[in-house]
């Protein structure tokens, strides 16, 4: 097992099977104007997580909320992925390390295949945490096991 530490807070710890990608890889992955700060990969469970995070101003922060950041970001995942059949699965609350994070499952056609995702925001202060996962939909329990695992630190 590998364990990360982002911002001094957020704990992922994952298995040997799952690869980090490196700085140029990981610029490729721009999601909503961030670069994925951890992008974790398992290549045979073609299994992707990447975690972004961002620190607002007060003002920013005091005004946002964890829900409203998720409603907005199905919005705009839908309108970027509407040629990728983007189809929601609706709105989930998930326990992600030591916080409760909002988030929202969909599936996806990618090059023909068909996937599923969880997105999430765990906010911190004045800290914005941003979780994507990415899987097959073939693996589906499989890889939400995997998840599930990853995510809740155990």
């Amino acid at each position: 097992m590998n364990t990360v530490i982002l911002n001094d807070e957020l704990k992922i710890t994952y298995p040997d099977s799952f690869i980090e990608r490196n700085e140029q890889e990981k610029a490729g992955m721009n999601f909503y104007g961030n670069i994925p700060d951890l992008c974790l990969n398992d290549p045979e469970k073609h299994i992707t997580i990447s975690v972004a995070f961002k620190k607002y101003g007060v003002a920013a922060a005091a005004l946002a909320n964890q829900k409203g950041t998720v409603k907005s970001m199905s919005k705009k995942t839908a309108g970027l992925m509407k040629e990728f059949n983007f189809r929601s699965g609706g709105f989930i609350t998930q326990k992600i390390g030591a916080f409760t994070a909002d988030g929202f499952v969909y599936s996806y056609k990618a090059q023909g295949i068909d996937m599923l995702g969880r997105s999430f925001v765990v906010k911190s202060g004045r800290t914005f945490y941003y979780i994507h996962c990415y899987y097959r939909a073939e693996f589906e329990k499989e890889s939400e096991a995997v998840i599930d695992g990853i995510l809740s630190g155990k």
